[in-house]
């Protein structure tokens, strides 16, 4: 069978009718994006109504009785929420360890297949009608595709309740339809030129010189924004992806003017982005601690206007950056870690002063304690929680500096839970390197408490957090004698810390005597937090790095598959 498509002679009549058909369909298609954010509060809907008129599973197992006042005891859960339940959590777990998951992945198959089909419509046998539908259709997902880069403000964050940060992976997989898209469209035209002998005359041609240099900037776009490059260099990535991106919208306004309103949507959509991120940025007066045992960042942000007329939240991030450096050159975020910034009159920030951005940083506190830092945001999928005190069991798990996430949310549990009883006590269990890496969350944890929650367990792994390759550093490399007397140093300071009974208040010393050696046991820490009962709905937030994340999820997995009803969020940085 042969290519079903081929060059056809056209007439007036007939040549209108397919400039229609293309304008119709790219419009249609356009509009066909509202489909999405509906469809997802149809599903929200229909699982509601669902868990409410459904036949419940009978339940064979004797329960435990949950201390957790019976406010928050549910219904016994029916088979068909177990099973949506069970469906979400499958569909929420990577394809592969680094790739999106097969939520992500479904969704984004799905509307190329619905984008094909409204390619394939109505074409006929006409090869040019083809061709110059996949560029339409194309061109009208541009201004969605830009919207889904926007931080804040944005109506596809209100519809679907998802963060900036929970929409990234729909913008690169959406993205990488599109590019495909105009790479059929430009290889279609090259193959027509080379076929009509046309390719040495219109290769002259402005439309062609454009529609090649906007095919080429695609590409350096989707190139530029693999992981693989993300992570060698973010600020590379980031300048470039913007820089591409603008140059982008010019080059597609002139190259034909069948795509000149979707264009000049897309650039009303990154102007707006643009000023929602400049509106969100102001400048501040920052003291900067470096604590070189643990080579760490204690950054302090006084909270004076306009930063103190935002509202912050425990589990948000903010982007810092130098109003003294080009563009105010942004660092990668930053989780605001202290419980209320507004009550303490400031924004905490712990980092890892690693060899890249956050070395400048390092430079600051070293020769000046005080300067001027740009803030962004704040940000993060924080906004979009449920109410974690509507849960029977909260369980928090962080790795290193991703106590910055979840601590702030433990303490807010905590004294919630100090004005009104019936809220859950909720359990934190954090892994660090070495002693002081735990100083500043210990320091907090006091202030906030006087002593140590019992439902806080701290964990000192002396190496490695669950297996994952030691951080970059801002210092130089130890050498193995270097790396030995530290080590001892650490030991011995242990040691001096556990014997010291004379200091109540000391932070490190409370920290010594309660931190345990060695990696936490997720399987039966887990296990302890569902074993109170199978109707007792439970959260769980983790933030540390991928290893640990996958370690907890595999064993909340088990549960899941009980039939337990869990909330899930996981946090990832690289150390």
């Amino acid at each position: 069978m042969g290519f079903p498509y081929h060059f056809v002679t056209l007439n007036d009549e007939q040549d209108l009718r397919r400039r229609q058909l293309l304008d119709d369909y790219g419009q249609f298609a356009q509009f066909s994006v509202l489909l999405l954010p509906l469809m997802y509060q149809l599903c929200l809907g229909m699982r509601l109504l669902i868990s409410r008129t459904w036949p419940f599973k009978p339940q064979t197992v004797k329960e435990h009785r949950s201390p957790v006042v019976s406010r928050f005891q549910q219904p016994a859960t029916s088979y068909s929420t177990n099973l949506i339940a069970r469906t979400r959590w499958f569909l929420d777990e990577e394809v592969l360890e680094g790739w999106n998951t097969r939520q992500e992945w479904l969704i984004a198959g799905l509307w190329a297949m619905w984008l094909l089909v409204l390619v394939f419509k109505d074409t006929g046998d006409d090869y040019l009608h083809l061709t110059k539908r996949f560029g339409i259709v194309a061109a009208s997902q541009l201004p969605v595709h830009y919207l889904l880069a926007a931080k804040s403000w944005s109506p596809i964050q209100y519809l679907t309740r998802m963060s900036h940060e929970e929409l990234n992976p729909y913008h690169r997989l959406f993205g990488r339809i599109l590019i495909a898209f105009f790479s059929v469209h430009a290889t279609m035209y090259l193959n027509f030129y080379i076929q009509m002998s046309l390719l040495l005359k219109r290769i002259q041609d402005r439309d062609v010189i454009l529609g090649l240099s906007a095919i080429t900037t695609f590409l350096l776009i989707g190139t530029t924004a693999l992981a693989r490059i993300r992570t060698w260099n973010y600020r590379v990535f980031f300048y470039l992806h913007v820089i591409l991106s603008a140059s982008l919208l010019p080059i597609l306004f002139f190259h034909v003017s069948h795509l000149r309103l979707y264009i000049v949507e897309s650039a009303a959509i990154y102007l707006l982005v643009i000023l929602q991120r400049n509106v969100s940025q102001a400048t501040a007066d920052a003291t900067i601690e470096l604590i070189p045992s643990a080579n760490l960042l204690v950054i302090s942000i006084a909270l004076t206007k306009p930063l103190s007329s935002k509202k912050y939240t425990p589990g948000q991030h903010i982007y810092l950056g130098f109003p003294s450096l080009p563009q105010k050159l942004r660092i990668n975020p930053f989780s605001i870690a202290n419980r209320d910034p507004h009550s303490d009159n400031k924004i905490k920030l712990v980092a890892r002063a690693l060899s890249g951005t956050t070395a400048m940083l390092v430079d600051c506190a070293a020769n000046q304690k005080t300067t001027s830092l740009t803030l962004e945001g704040p940000y993060g999928a924080a906004n979009y929680f449920p109410d974690l005190a509507t849960y029977d069991r909260v369980l928090f798990v962080a790795g290193g500096v991703g106590a910055t996430f979840t601590l702030p949310l433990y303490l807010d549990l905590l004294q919630r839970k100090a004005r009104e009883e019936r809220i859950p006590s909720p359990k934190l269990v954090w892994s660090v390197r070495q002693i002081a890496d735990a100083q500043w969350g210990i320091k907090q944890l006091l202030e906030a408490c006087d002593i140590l929650p019992e439902s806080f367990d701290a964990y000192v792994t002396q190496g490695d957090v669950d297996g994952q390759e030691p951080e970059p550093s801002a210092r130089r490399p130890q050498s193995k004698s270097e790396a030995e007397v530290s080590d001892s140093i650490e030991l011995q300071e242990r040691d001096r810390l556990l014997s010291d009974s004379t200091s109540p208040e000391d932070a490190t010393s409370r920290a010594a005597k309660t931190m345990r050696d060695g990696r936490p046991d997720f399987r039966t820490i887990v296990d302890e937090v569902f074993s109170f009962g199978s109707r007792e709905r439970v959260a769980v937030l983790v933030c540390g790095p991928r290893g640990m994340g996958a370690s907890v999820r595999r064993e909340v997995t088990r549960w899941v598959w009980k039939g337990r009803d869990v909330f899930w969020h996981g946090e990832e940085f690289g150390w």
